[in-house]
């Protein structure tokens, strides 16, 4: 059951945008039919079921020609080993947008530049996040003040943001995050784009930083991209700064179209710690990957089947396979995680 203040912000949207020139409401749902056939403990093997990954349900109102608002909400179902629960919605986007020209301001809980171009090139969040927001680095939302437009007739482009470094939730201190990318088209099929953020610690010890480069290429019944991701988290003990923990990324996915119905996909994500550190994935949805692991890679293969334009259905396998892992650790390397999914999609 939705709960009394959420009650209260969806009923104070609808009264609003009563008075607005247009209301639009879209949803956008997907989930699987799953079957884990190994993970790294084997704890969760031969496990299966039907999972209801994520349902969105988007409210946005134009209130003139420049000003926009925009309420979404999001709900989650279920994650290996988490125990029984329903699926809670909660707020995860709230901003108003002032447009002017080519250029737009926006400010409340906004969409981070981090995943934006890259989700929009490999275009199957369904099936599975982009790599640095599957590896847990940059959040896909943040609370602040942020600022994006284009240029040179959409060859250049820029978004920039200043966020509290806390996704959607409540501000707890005055450290901040600061976001910024910039992406270049020279021609419609390419787009070659440069990401960077920081976010603040206590008296900078802990800081945080990802530097990201991704080129995207997109023609009729084909797109492909690569991307490269830098992570570097400060340490400290004592009050005494320590060695910087280091990982990296590289992945690359290809999608070919094989008709009016069918397509077919695959992604590889070499991951990889500079450091004697964990390179662990935080956000892989059924199993997390193993906590000693400073080297795997991530496979995904499968098709897509349109069975309408709103109603997708995505067989596809997902395989993690361990090359390295800490020097301090004496267990034998783990075995692969493999799941494998009959996942479906549906918006409105």
């Amino acid at each position: 059951m939705l709960s009394r203040k959420l009650l209260l912000v969806l009923i104070a949207f609808f009264c609003v945008s009563s008075f607005a020139s247009e209301m639009k409401v879209s949803s956008l749902f997907f989930g699987d039919y799953y079957w884990i056939k190994h993970t790294d403990t084997g704890a969760y093997n031969g496990m299966h079921g039907l999972a209801l990954r994520r349902i969105y349900l988007s409210f946005d109102t134009a209130m003139d020609e420049n000003h926009t608002a925009k309420v979404l909400l999001e709900s989650n179902q279920y994650t290996a080993g988490s125990g029984a629960g329903t699926m809670t919605p909660f707020i995860k986007q709230a901003n108003v947008t002032r447009k002017f020209g080519d250029h737009a301001a926006a400010i409340g809980i906004v969409a981070t530049p981090a995943l934006g171009s890259v989700e929009s090139g490999w275009g199957y969040r369904d099936v599975e996040k982009t790599p640095v927001d599957l590896l847990g680095w940059v959040g896909a939302v943040d609370g602040g003040v942020s600022l994006k437009g284009s240029f040179m007739e959409n060859k250049l482009m820029y978004h920039v943001l200043y966020g509290n470094g806390a996704k959607m939730n409540q501000e707890t201190d005055k450290a901040k995050e600061y976001y910024a990318s910039l992406g270049f088209a020279p021609i419609k099929e390419l787009l070659v784009e440069v990401y960077y953020d920081q976010k603040e610690s206590y008296k900078g010890l802990t800081d945080a930083t990802v530097n990201q480069l991704f080129v995207g290429y997109k023609i009729d019944g084909l797109r492909a991209g690569l991307q490269y991701a830098t992570y570097k988290l400060g340490t400290q003990s004592g009050g005494v700064a320590t060695a910087d923990i280091k990982r990296n990324v590289l992945s690359g996915y290809a999608v070919k179209s094989l008709g009016e119905t069918w397509s077919a996909f695959a992604r590889y994500d070499m991951v990889k710690a500079d450091t004697d550190a964990s390179a662990a994935a935080t956000n892989l949805y059924y199993v997390s990957t193993d906590s000693n692991a400073t080297k795997y890679n991530l496979m995904i293969l499968g098709a897509d089947y349109k069975s309408c334009d709103n109603f997708h259905i995505i067989p596809n396998i997902e395989r993690v396979g361990y090359s390295a892992q800490k020097t301090t650790v004496t267990t034998p390397k783990p075995k692969a995680d493999e799941i494998v999914r009959l996942t479906f999609s549906y918006k409105f």
